[in-house]
């Protein structure tokens, strides 16, 4: 067996981690894919950390799962392989929003609702790929996400906030010694969602928040202008059934 601790979405391919290993080692194994708020800064000094692991075998789950628990690190499982790895890409492009929020100076009321929209596209999102909305609103999803976007050992939060501060995207990306993953997940996720999710009408209506970051990642509008075109979306319910639409 493979325990996968890896998140994102490979460029190129636009393949998530479970359909690499599959096309690369078979499917004759079984796989678990770990994920959740986890900073390994926190995990190394024994802080209380809580995760998720998802397999498709309930068996190497619960034996993965009882294998790395301990009095500091508890690990609940799961069967829903898509939802986790979904939410484990997702939630580093939200945290660069958030830094970017940040680095604006925009405030608490503008963050919070930012980083609730952006759980309702990764909930979406995860969704049309057959996804349980229950895992999106776990470890794996929300859990991780709050992490990340509030967290101060969050690289990809300190992307966005150098953004919102006004550097450019080439200087933060040579200055900084570690790497911020939800840079090339951004640009990926875009491509995942205009190939790999089924269409409807104006899907950049649907994921603004995941559309906008790639675009000022790409130089195609600076992080105050993507957030004023988010408070200029069209005026709708929160919560509706988007697969009617």
């Amino acid at each position: 067996p493979v325990i996968s601790t890896s998140k994102g979405i490979e460029t190129g391919t636009l393949a998530l981690m479970n359909e690499i290993f599959t096309d690369t080692l078979g499917d004759t194994r079984d796989y678990a894919f770990l994920s959740g708020p986890s900073f390994a800064k926190e995990i190394a000094s024994g802080l209380a950390t809580a995760v998720v692991i998802a397999s498709e075998s309930d068996e190497l789950a619960k034996e993965a799962a009882e294998m790395f628990s301990s009095d500091s690190f508890r690990a609940f499982t799961s069967r829903d392989v898509e939802g986790v790895e979904i939410g484990g890409a997702v939630k580093n492009v939200i945290a660069i929003a958030a830094g970017m929020v940040e680095g604006l100076g925009l405030g608490t009321n503008a963050l919070a609702g930012l980083v609730t929209r952006g759980c309702v596209e990764m909930q979406l999102l995860a969704r049309t790929r057959g996804a349980l909305p229950s895992t999106l609103m776990g470890l794996s999803g929300v859990g991780d996400t709050f992490g990340t976007c509030f967290g101060p050992l969050s690289r990809n939060r300190q992307l966005g906030y150098r953004l919102g501060q006004g550097e450019k995207l080439e200087d933060i990306l040579a200055s900084s010694t570690e790497v911020a993953e939800g840079y090339a997940t951004a640009l990926s996720l875009v491509d995942f969602i205009e190939q790999r999710v089924p269409q409807s009408f104006r899907m950049d209506l649907k994921f603004p928040i995941l559309f906008g970051v790639a675009e000022v990642l790409r130089g195609e509008r600076t992080p105050l202008e993507g957030m004023e075109d988010l408070m200029l979306l069209p005026i709708r319910m929160e919560f509706f059934d988007q697969f009617n639409e």
